[in-house]
This record gives structure tokens, sequence and C-alpha cells, in this order.
């Protein structure tokens, strides 16, 4: 085989590894924001100010434990309506929700199967009576959304799997090119793609497809994830689109000092001489 035969075997070899590194990497940072958002009960409960402040899920924690406490407890619906509405918009009653938007959340997934309740004792501090002890638990219906539980299935194994890939593959394909500006101009490339998907991925779909999933305000959970991720999204974004003007950068100059290092080809012409 041919050195220009070879070299074009190694590029193609190496531009399908490449490319299955930046399939493999996607699939992980991207995932890794994905679960983040949409499929991490202990982070939505770990952030009680950024779900209660979806007004959909408030008006829902606010309304259950009004309608149900009421008659228990002998109060205006209404004023109890209030009264659970400060306590939610109030950063030091958020985290008595905690337990509820952890529940919430993964019955969603399907990780939970008993009911998603408050019980009498979690709805002293909320109610701010001790004659809440006494009431029976407080039930919200949240609906087990097939495709979210699926989703959250796939990405527990898939993260890691494809974490490990992109190191393989990327390792086989910087041995198998043989043209470093080539290379580093497909690294950008690659950069740039990724920026994509981590935006997709990793806000669009928890903003605005996961919640379309179901007509259930908690449903919303994932989009108030989202927006409280946008500026982790945001910085990768960043960091990887300035990486791939630095490679591209880098792949100019590298063509540039080639040009100029290259010797220039001479001609040495033979004049025949005839003698008399």
């Amino acid at each position: 085989m041919r050195i220009g035969e070879t070299l074009r075997v190694r590029r193609t070899l190496a531009g399908l590894l490449f490319g299955l590194a930046y399939l493999c990497a996607s699939l992980a940072i991207a995932g890794f924001l994905l679960q983040r958002a949409a499929f991490q009960p202990g982070h939505s409960a770990s952030s009680p100010d950024v779900v209660l402040a979806d007004t959909a899920i408030r008006n829902e924690l606010v309304t259950t434990i009004a309608d149900a406490a009421a008659p228990q407890l002998h109060e205006d619906n209404a004023t109890l309506r209030t009264l659970v509405d400060t306590v939610a918009r109030h950063p030091d009653g958020q985290p008595f929700f905690s337990s509820v938007i952890h529940d919430a959340h993964a019955a969603l997934l399907g990780d939970r199967t008993g009911p998603v309740q408050l019980t009498g004792e979690q709805l002293v501090p909320i109610l701010r009576t001790q004659a809440a002890i006494a009431m029976s638990p407080v039930t919200f219906v949240v609906p087990r959304v097939a495709a979210l539980d699926i989703a959250h299935t796939v990405l527990r194994w898939l993260i890691p799997i494809a974490a490990i890939a992109t190191i393989v593959f990327a390792a086989l394909g910087l041995t198998a090119h043989p043209d470093a500006s080539a290379l580093m101009r497909s690294l950008a490339l690659g950069m740039v793609l990724l920026a994509t998907l981590v935006v997709v991925i990793g806000y669009l779909v928890p903003k605005f497809a996961i919640p379309a999933l179901s007509t259930s305000p908690w449903a919303n959970i994932s989009a108030a994830m989202a927006d409280d991720s946008a500026s982790l999204v945001i910085a990768m974004v960043v960091v990887l689109l300035v990486g791939a003007a630095a490679l591209l950068l880098g792949t100019s100059n590298l063509q540039r000092r080639r040009r100029w290092s290259t010797p220039v080809s001479t001609y040495r012409y033979t004049e025949e001489r005839q003698w008399s």
C-alpha cells in the first residue's frame, strides 16, 4: 500500500473514532446535565426555593393542604391558603416542603410506589398550629410518567459507559490520526457540536419537553431545576466554544508555519553545449 493510501486510511479510521468519541462525550455530558435537572429527587429536595418558585407547583401544594386542613381544623379555607402560600414563599418556610418535593419527584420517575403525603407532624410548622399534629395525612396526587421512568433507568447505566467509551475512542483516534492540523480542526468542530447538544439536552429537554409529558404540575420540577442549572449550562457552552475557537486559531497558525517552512522546489536546467 502506498504512503498516500495509508494516510487516507488512517484519516478515515481516526475520523470514525473521533466521531464515536464525540457521540459518547455528548451522551455523557448532556446526559449528566439532564439527569441533574430531571432525575435527581435529592437535588430538587435540596432546592425547595427553586421548585416553589414555580407557580403551578406552589398552587398545587397550597390548594391541597388548605382543602384538607380547613374541615379538620375548622378554619376558613381562604385564610389557610393565604397562610400556606406565605410559608411556601418565605425562605425560612420553604425547607418544610422538601420532603414532599422529594417524594413527588420520585413518584414521577417511578422510584416511589407509596403515597406522597405530609403527616400531621410535618404540617405543624406549615399551618402554624399544634392542632395540625392530630390531622390525617394530606395526600398529593402524583402520576408516574412511564417515559421518565424508562429514561431514568437508561441514564443510570448510559452515562458511566459513555464516559469510559469517550476516553477509549479519543485515545485510539489520537494514535491513528496522521495530521495534527486536521486533528485540531476535527476537535474544534466536535466541541461546537457538543456545545449545541449541551444546550438541547441539558436545558431545552428538561425545560420544555419533560413538562409536556404530563399535565400534572409536578412535571414542572424539571423545568424549575433546568432554570436553576442554566448558569452551569452557559458556562459549559462558553468553555466549549472558546476551546473550539482556540483550536481553530491554532490550526490556522500551524498551517501558516508549515507553508513558510516548506522548502521551495528548484529546477535545474542543463544546457547542451556543442564544441566545434
